[in-house]
């Protein structure tokens, strides 16, 4: 690979010389005191056997010389090391023009076929080159004049393909610059590394600047340069994966297994050898295994594609978490087969070799690795000790993605379902913080109580009206038709059947009299349904067995009595209709949420039943920081009443869409004076504290099955708003809030005042209800 040393012209004067390495050795050969002396004198009487090399050698002259730098190699090189694996080279100074180099070097550059470079190496652009050239000459020049560099003037070559795997591999050129000796032709001006940094404010005018500062053709550069490669394919393939955990939110999603695999592959030094990554990801305390992310198990694959049972391979996941250890199978043999009935799949796919790793993170088992090939001459001791290096950043990258997926959870968890709300975080983050502080979770002492107190209440309903009649009418009407199913069922088997014992069939005289269906009970309806669902089905697949001849009647029984049948319809109508309504006033109380904690921080929490309730505590002790005033009480409550008239304009609007017909009824009861919420561990939720403040709660429950005093009728109805309060204070507060609704056309003109017949430990209350402009004025 010989060429001219002008080839990347920086502007100095550079020349191959043997100079700086003989006076080198005559150094070390003056002061050496070891053997070492002769091999000194024997290598400077080689090369004073020419008198010419005294001065600079031309290129075309220096394959005369190759003796002596094969002489060079052997004295800097270790004597017992194998040539095939040292990438070793002579060079002219800071050029790529090489004049000897041992085979494993030029293998790396070279095409054996055609004498020429490798195609497949990358090599920088010839304008890069010489940028490359320049700068490995200003940090010589700096660091022999000025004692400080630039940068390291190491260059990786990163494409290069091994032609047996197909794979990567990465060499770092390193540059011995000891036999190098840099002259200048006049005095160099003085900088000190303050001057060089002033004038050099944009690194990427680094090379401009010093070339006007120390112009190169003030330099002579004489001597050799010793180049050596070192393969770091086993390092860039961990830097792979450690940058893959620095991006792990992708990798969890799976985006960068295939990245992983094949940095596994470099790493090993074999593309004949692939990988199954399985972190251990729980919920509940149960493995998931998820195909979806990326990660998967060949074993499990292979399992699911031939039918195998779940259990079988989880059963064998959690014997293997509870008892981790690693399993090397070289070659699978029968009786490995035998003990482990699983590797059997991989027979079946051509895999013979198979190893299991358990990966540990801060002595945690966090998840397992696969390694398997079809060629199990690359199965071997040395393959297993490489992979092992990737041990601990596989480890790390699995126990990224179990943090990510648990906080996945966890954030599903407080936005959907948890009572632990952003306005009063704060307080928890308090509770948790002293809890740290005092020493208390070491000891396992309880966490502090946590108190809001001097909170007001706001409490609202939205009502199915009759929900549970309607739910019962609709399972009614479906036993019907699942009665009809099995009469007539039953009237097939006998005309094809004759000669039976009697207890075969079931007996018509004991299915129910379906036409009194109307008066069954709760508790009449559950016997009739474990009739219908477990009683019946046993005694219909025992006849399926003994008499083969009904397999088609049975099986129109079961399809038509299915999940999917005629027997489950009014239910679902009913479940649709009420999952509508529910939906429809969620997302209004959301938006109301929304709107509320804009104004300021507040408790809200809603809960479903057969529809949906929902509580606001409002208090100064919720938001220290923000000052709370007494107006924010009435902005609140002409909001809620304002919100629950929208909801029932909506679910009288959605009454087309209903599956089955349903409607709704509104309910707010207002209680004036402040109380004690805590937070309750065991519920994961908020109560009333104080026996005082129980009386709120006790009110809450009984409210909604209220009736008028002295009638029979239920104080909530379809279309309308009832406003339960004690005092008369607190209904005059309301008739203001109803007028302006009122004017806006949310509410109508027949407003009434009531009472409330006296509830279990309750008496005094009363209401005011209000009906609701159904056919909206305004959006």
């Amino acid at each position: 690979m010989n060429g001219e040393s002008g080839a990347y012209s920086i502007g100095a004067d550079i020349r191959l010389s043997l100079n700086p390495f003989i006076r080198y050795i005559e150094k070390r050969a003056s002061t050496e005191k070891t053997a070492k002396i002769n091999f000194y004198r024997y290598i400077l009487e080689q090369f004073n056997q020419y008198p010419e090399l005294k001065d600079p050698i031309s290129t075309e002259e220096a394959k005369k010389y190759s003796a002596l730098f094969e002489l060079i190699y052997t004295s800097l090189s270790p004597i017992i090391n194998d040539e095939n694996q040292q990438f070793w080279a002579i060079s002219t100074p800071i050029t790529p023009c090489f004049h000897y180099g041992t085979n494993a070097f030029y293998n790396v550059l070279m095409d054996a076929t055609s004498c020429s470079i490798r195609t497949d190496i990358s090599l920088p652009s010839k304008k890069d080159m010489e940028k490359n050239v320049l700068s490995a000459f200003y940090n010589l020049v700096l660091e022999r004049f000025y004692n400080f560099s630039l940068t390291g003037n190491q260059v990786v070559v990163n494409s290069i393909i091994d032609p047996d795997t197909h794979l990567l591999k990465y060499y770092k050129l390193n540059v011995d610059t000891r036999f190098l000796e840099v002259t200048t032709k006049a005095k160099l001006p003085e900088y000190n590394l303050k001057d060089v940094k002033d004038y050099i404010q944009d690194e990427r005018n680094t090379l401009k600047i010093l070339s006007k500062l120390i112009p190169p053709d003030l330099f002579t550069v004489e001597g050799i340069s010793i180049v050596t490669l070192t393969d770091v394919t086993g390092e860039y393939a961990l830097e792979t994966i450690k940058n893959i955990i620095i991006e792990h939110s992708e990798s969890q999603k799976g985006h960068y297994t295939k990245s992983i695999a094949t940095a596994l592959k470099t790493l090993v030094g074999t593309d004949q050898i692939d990988f199954g990554l399985i972190p251990y990801i729980r919920l509940n305390n149960r493995l998931q295994i998820n195909e979806h992310s990326g990660f998967t198990s060949i074993l499990i694959q292979l399992a699911k594609e031939n039918d195998v049972d779940d259990a079988a391979y989880l059963d064998l996941i959690a014997d293997y978490i509870l008892n981790p250890r690693t399993l090397i199978f070289p070659e699978i043999s029968d009786d490995e087969r035998s003990k482990y009935p699983m590797l059997t799949l991989l027979g079946q796919v051509g895999v013979k070799s198979y190893a299991l790793f358990p990966l540990y993170y801060n002595a945690k088992l966090v998840g397992c690795l696969e390694l398997y090939t079809k060629d199990s001459s690359k199965f071997n001791g040395n393959t297993l000790t490489k992979i092992e290096a990737a041990f601990p950043l596989l480890a790390q990258l699995f126990q990224n993605i179990i943090i990510d997926f648990n906080n996945d959870i966890q954030d599903i968890i407080t936005d959907k379902f948890t009572a632990l709300q952003p306005a009063i975080q704060w307080r928890f983050h308090e509770a948790a913080y002293n809890y740290l502080q005092s020493g208390a979770r070491e000891r396992n002492l309880p966490v502090e109580p946590i108190f809001f107190r001097d909170v007001y209440p706001f409490y609202g309903a939205v009502d199915i009206r009759n929900s549970s009649i309607q739910r019962n009418s609709a399972i009614r009407r479906d036993l019907y038709s699942h009665f009809e199913i099995l009469e007539q069922t039953i009237k097939s088997i006998k005309s094809t059947i004759t000669l039976c014992k009697e207890n075969e069939i079931p007996h018509e005289e004991a299915i129910w009299n379906y036409k009194n269906l109307d008066e069954l009970s709760d508790r009449e309806i559950l016997k009739t349904e474990d009739y219908l669902q477990r009683q019946i089905p046993a005694a219909m697949d025992q006849l399926r067995v003994s008499h083969p001849e009904l397999e088609g009647i049975i099986k129109k029984y079961f399809k038509e009595t299915g999940v999917n049948g005629k027997i489950f319809e009014n239910r679902e109508k009913y479940e649709k209709s009420m999952q509508m309504i529910n939906l429809a006033v969620s997302r209004h109380l959301d938006e109301f949420n929304a709107e509320l904690q804009s104004i300021y921080p507040n408790y809200f929490e809603k809960f479903r039943t057969d529809g949906v309730e929902f509580d606001i505590y409002l208090g100064q002790s919720i938001a220290p920081k923000i000052p709370f005033t007494d107006d924010l009480l009435g902005s609140f409550r002409m909001k809620q009443l304002r919100v629950l008239a929208e909801v029932a304009q909506t679910t009288n609007n959605l009454g087309p869409y209903f599956s089955l017909p349903l409607e709704t009824t509104q309910l707010i009861f207002v209680y004036d004076k402040p109380i004690d919420v805590s937070f309750r561990i065991d519920e994961q939720r908020f109560d009333v504290e104080g026996s005082y403040n129980i009386r709120y709660q006790m009110v809450k429950k009984r409210i909604d099955k209220a009736h008028i005093k002295n009638t029979d009728e239920r104080l909530t109805q379809p279309g309308k708003i009832a406003i339960v309060y004690f005092n008369s204070s607190e209904a005059k507060e309301y008739v203001g809030y109803i007028k302006k609704l009122q004017k806006l056309g949310l509410l109508t003109n027949d407003l009434e005042y009531l009472e409330i017949e006296e509830l279990q430990g309750v008496e005094g209350l009363k209401a005011l209800r209000v009906g609701v402009s159904l056919k909206r004025i305004m959006n």
